[in-house]
């Protein structure tokens, strides 16, 4: 059974099913070891094209408790239609307050594992073996993110159902584990995944029902 990142985790246990539609696009190349249990997906010197396609696009607002300063959260998911979560190829930004997008509006925020937001790749349907998570470091722009609109945010800014997310991104592929671990044990020093990737979205968060079959 795969293992979601941790980072992701919180978001994705409260998801509620969305409408799902959308534009965006994300494509590059990628490399990971044993994608299928027979063959690595290209290597490390020459990485393979990826492109997504993706046509659905759904977002998971998650208020925190009240106090002062809330960190309201936002979880967002990238997909193609046609497949159920666990076995379709999907981008996860998870976002831990959106005041801090809203202050950044229009500038290119880190995406990184100490930053406040976190992303990553994975790949059910295409790698159903990969043996390393996709871990995403890069940059991510919003141009529209609810209504965050260049002025100081509101301590208590957060994103609602109805509000548009538009934005663009470049993230390279990170084995973490190979750059955290790697030498201990038996984890690999190189890579077991790399790559670039870049894209956008543009959708407005809809509320759909609970647990909502995917198209």
């Amino acid at each position: 059974m795969r293992r979601l990142p941790t980072c992701l985790l919180v978001g994705l246990l409260g998801w509620v099913g969305c409408a799902g539609s959308g534009t965006g696009s994300l494509s590059g190349t990628l490399y990971v070891a044993r994608c299928t249990p027979d063959k690595d997906l290209g290597s490390l010197t020459a990485p393979v094209q990826y492109d997504m396609h993706p046509s659905y696009f759904v977002a998971d607002p998650v208020d925190d408790l009240f106090r002062i300063h809330p960190n309201n959260r936002l979880a967002i998911r990238v997909q193609p239609s046609g497949n159920r979560l666990d076995e379709a190829d999907a981008l996860y930004i998870n976002i831990a307050s959106d005041r801090e997008v809203a202050a950044s509006l229009g500038q290119a925020m880190t995406i990184g594992p100490s930053s406040n937001t976190r992303a990553a790749l994975l790949l059910h349907q295409l790698c159903p073996n990969a043996i390393s998570e996709l871990e995403l470091d890069g940059t991510l722009t919003f141009s529209a993110f609810g209504s965050a609109n260049n002025s100081p945010p509101a301590d208590d800014f957060r994103i609602s159902y109805g509000d548009r997310l538009t934005a663009t991104f470049s993230l390279d592929v990170i084995d973490r584990r190979a750059v955290l671990l790697g030498g201990n044990g038996s984890v690999a020093t190189t890579p077991q995944t790399a790559g670039h990737l870049a894209g956008d979205f543009d959708f407005s968060i809809s509320r759909g029902k609970s647990a909502q079959k995917y198209p």
